[in-house]
């Protein structure tokens, strides 16, 4: 059995502990949901028909009658307003098209179960769309639609779907269309403090004669853990012109929607991705956060945006870069690039849920090191460019193996050492000659 209904428990990890409190946590393998509340009763079950994982799923148990079925799972103090919640589930209908009447929703959080103020992510809470979307909830009404996906929900799909809300009211949406949570897409963020309080977990559906029965919920886990924001600053010199970046990367469709850091050197396999990148992205970045300025010290990493302003970035463009699980303390915060040499701030910075930007580009000081950045324009400091292969220096290697194979290309190309899409004879005389003999002052 793994039904938990309120567990609080402490982690210590790399000398940091971190707690972590589960509100609910059922993937219905006992078979048993006496402690769901059905309205009507004897509308669901745990069934092993068409289960989503293992033996059971929480399945709807009518057939050949057109109504609505809910059912509510009760919550135990929670409250949205000191850490980040993630709400994750599996959701799969059967072989029929979402329409205007055959409709399914989860409930993330609601007050009660008769008017209805909170959360829910789902189908058609209103309108026709068929989109996966999330919406706030006022006495019963969905009135404003937070979020929204490209996802058209269709026959017979399963969809992993993960949602989060952190302590200043960001929420985020993030879906994985082939079921579970492997390859969750991000649908984006935006703020909503309405409500910060819940009494209820639930699911509704409404649904025709011939679509009764036909959806299943399964490995529902909903969690508040510690979290810290990183607000960095800084300049990839490749891209820099005269106090700003260019985008040219997104602009002409060559940037990969997933974090390109899942191969040698980089090794992340952090699942980041996002259909559609926000306003004035330059690039991916790698942000890591170490208890010393050792890489064995390494408690966190995320992939995350550089715009062309040198804000470091979440998914959504505008938020700090949130790391989950983490607790309050002081990091080494460290940057990595595909074709830049990487930085570390030249101290530990206290991070927490609240943010203070750090600014790398303001001083040659801020970065770890001697001469870790080169000098912009007059007073403004960046990431070095040039090291194509990534291995923390820029060598012949970089124009040999890679500018020289690479020259005349266009693309997201490690050779492109200014960002502009092409590999040109730029890459190599203007930034890589310059730049020549410089290695990455971030220690191993």
């Amino acid at each position: 059995m793994k039904k938990i209904g309120f567990l609080y428990f402490l982690l210590i990890w790399v000398g940091f502990s971190v707690s972590q409190t589960i509100f609910l946590s059922d993937n219905f393998e006992d078979g048993d949901i006496s402690d769901w509340k059905q309205i009507p009763d004897s509308n669901w079950v745990a069934s092993s028909d068409g289960a989503i994982n293992g033996s059971f799923s929480l399945k709807h148990a009518l057939s050949d009658t057109a109504a609505s079925s809910h059912i509510t799972k009760p919550l135990v103090n929670l409250n949205v307003d000191s850490e980040i919640t993630t709400w994750r589930f599996n959701l799969k209908n059967g072989a029929f098209d979402p329409s205007s009447a055959n409709k399914f929703w989860v409930y993330l959080m609601v007050h009660d179960t008769t008017h209805v103020n909170g959360y829910a992510v789902g189908v058609n809470l209103s309108g026709e769309t068929d989109s996966l979307s999330l919406w706030r909830l006022t006495n019963s009404q969905a009135d404003t639609m937070l979020l929204t996906t490209s996802f058209d929900w269709g026959p017979d799909d399963l969809v992993g779907i993960e949602v989060t809300r952190d302590s200043s009211g960001v929420w985020e949406l993030k879906y994985d269309a082939n079921g579970n949570f492997d390859n969750l897409i991000s649908a984006g963020a935006a703020k909503d403090t309405v409500y910060t309080a819940a009494n209820y977990f639930g699911m509704s559906f409404y649904f025709k004669t011939a679509e009764a029965g036909n959806l299943w919920l399964d490995d529902v886990l909903i969690q508040q853990g510690t979290r810290v924001n990183v607000a960095m600053k800084a300049f990839l010199q490749g891209a820099f012109g005269a106090d700003t970046m260019r985008t040219t990367l997104v602009n002409q469709g060559y940037m990969p929607n997933g974090q390109p850091f899942n191969a040698s050197p980089w090794n992340y396999n952090g699942d980041e991705i996002v259909l559609n990148f926000p306003t004035d992205v330059v690039d991916w970045i790698l942000v890591q956060l170490r208890a010393s300025t050792d890489s064995a010290s390494t408690v966190a990493t995320r992939a995350a945006f550089i715009r062309k302003d040198g804000m470091i970035t979440d998914l959504d463009g505008y938020s700090p870069v949130s790391f989950s699980g983490i607790a309050d303390g002081s990091y080494y915060v460290v940057l990595r690039h595909r074709n830049h040499l990487a930085l570390m701030t030249a101290n530990p910075v206290s991070l927490s849920a609240e943010t203070t930007l750090y600014d790398f580009s303001t001083a040659q000081s801020q970065a770890y090191g001697a001469n870790a950045q080169v000098e912009l324009t007059t007073g403004v400091f960046g990431m070095p460019t040039g090291d194509a292969n990534a291995n923390g220096q820029i060598q012949n290697d970089d124009k040999n193996d890679l500018w020289k194979p690479q020259l005349g290309t266009a693309g997201y190309r490690s050779a492109d050492f200014n960002l502009n899409g092409q590999v040109q004879n730029d890459d190599k005389n203007d930034f890589w000659k310059g730049n020549l003999g410089l290695g990455t002052q971030v220690p191993n």
